[in-house]
């Protein structure tokens, strides 16, 4: 009886550590871009790598910057996001960046985190 009490504490923090981890912890997994519905508005996070050997354009007029990512497949995609860039996206490996896939790019809401 007298061990009762923290066994069931145990079970409690053993059953959130196992949604924290299945539910809440960050993916390190890059993304895979055939999972996604085409046309599909509705915003994802995805984690990609940064195509370093294609250019990365800012147009100050429409606000956009252009830049290529590959998924898991080393597919390349075109993306089209905001212009403000985070200090440091040039020599990103991987970018997490939110929004939805179109036909011929992804359109990036916003650019997550870098690293």
């Amino acid at each position: 009886m007298k061990y009762t009490k923290p066994i069931l504490a145990i079970f409690i923090l053993f059953i959130v550590y196992v949604v924290y981890i299945l539910f809440l912890s960050e993916s390190k997994e890059i993304s895979d871009f055939t999972k996604l519905g085409v046309d599909d508005n509705k915003n994802v996070d995805v984690r990609v790598y940064l195509a370093k050997d294609k250019p990365i354009q800012v147009d100050p007029v429409s606000n956009q910057t252009t830049f290529y990512i590959k998924d898991s497949n080393s597919k390349i995609y075109k993306v089209i996001g905001p212009a403000d860039l985070p200090e440091g996206f040039h020599d990103a490996e991987i970018v997490i960046i939110r929004g939805h896939l179109h036909h011929d790019y992804f359109h990036a809401s916003s650019i997550v985190k870098i690293e």
